[in-house]
């Protein structure tokens, strides 16, 4: 099957999808490439580029505390989904994808949206090239008016000194302090366990969902955390499916935070590891999910803080 918004060809060979990159034709592509620096230098060609209004990390993070509103990422894959294909955890749904587009678009009071800020600066190669190749389609989707938060902002564990490190986490960990909290995860994610990130938290509790495929079992789990208190936090950490979750869930009074891969972040951290590694009991690397490679958790006190279980 051949996707003409990324460019991907996938082939089913004895049950197993094999996805390649079809190489893009440019004409006179040395050419171009020589030329490039000296067409950026002139005002015309640049008078009709558009790029999304994205704040750094420091003021998504400053912001978020203080706005008080609900944040619902977008990265790499809401992006697939939203342009039909599925992803290492999350197969395509037409359902899904809708919903991506309509929460993109957004414009909600009370919940910020966050997407990567690689749109024009951009230090990561992979991001560069998936650009290259669904920028034109997912500016149908952006909205070149509103201003938003980095998605990244969850997704650091490399800081210039320790004590940088430690204000930036400090500073997240204001965001449920004394606060009643519900995680929502997929199993095996464990979030919290075996670290401080949420000692500060008044409660916890926690609505354990399926690590893969997690939006079909959408309609039980929303069923399920709207009837919960609405002093209650979410935390959310369930892939694209946890997009739509922080939207709806706003949009029943409640304040939900996608927090991603916060907790793995935190754990590099505390470890000065330089690339992700893996982590006793946690899920880390999309490989680990698919195979199951990970063990239950030992801590008694994860499962008393379990309220339902959807997994």
């Amino acid at each position: 099957m051949y996707n003409r918004l990324t460019k991907k060809l996938t082939l089913k060979f004895f049950g197993i999808n094999l996805k390649f990159q079809l190489p893009l034709k440019i004409k006179n592509q040395n050419e171009k490439l020589e030329n490039l620096i000296y067409e950026l230098a002139d005002p015309r060609t640049l008078k009709n580029i558009r790029l999304p209004k994205v704040l750094n990390l420091e003021e998504s993070l400053d912001e978020l505390i203080k706005s008080k509103n609900s944040l619902a990422r977008y990265g790499d894959g809401e992006f697939k989904i939203m342009l039909g294909e599925s992803i290492n955890f999350q197969k395509y749904e037409k359902s899904l994808a809708e919903r991506l587009k309509e929460i993109l678009r957004n414009k909600t009071k009370g919940i910020t949206i966050a997407i990567p800020d690689t749109f024009g600066y951009c230090p990561n190669d992979y991001f560069r090239r998936l650009l290259a190749h669904i920028r034109n389609e997912l500016y149908k989707y952006i909205t070149f008016d509103t201003t938003y938060f980095d998605a990244f902002m969850t997704r650091q564990f490399i800081f210039p000194d320790r004590i940088k490190g430690e204000n930036y986490y400090n500073k997240f960990k204001k965001l449920w302090d004394n606060q009643e909290i519900i995680i929502v995860e997929g199993i095996g994610t464990h979030l919290g366990i075996g670290n401080d990130l949420f000692s500060n938290a008044k409660s916890i509790n926690r609505i354990i969902c399926p690590n893969q495929n997690a939006y079909s079992k959408y309609n039980e789990i929303l069923e399920f955390a709207i009837k919960q208190p609405k002093n209650k936090l979410f935390l959310l950490a369930l892939g694209p499916t946890a997009t739509v979750l922080a939207y709806d869930l706003a949009q029943n009074g409640f304040r939900a935070i996608d927090i991603g891969h916060l907790d793995i972040m935190y754990e590099m951290f505390l470890k000065n590891a330089q690339r992700l590694t893996s982590i006793e009991n946690k899920i880390v690397f999309n490989s680990e999910r698919k195979n199951k490679k990970f063990k239950h958790c030992t801590d008694c006190k994860y499962y008393e803080e379990k309220i339902a279980d959807f997994s």
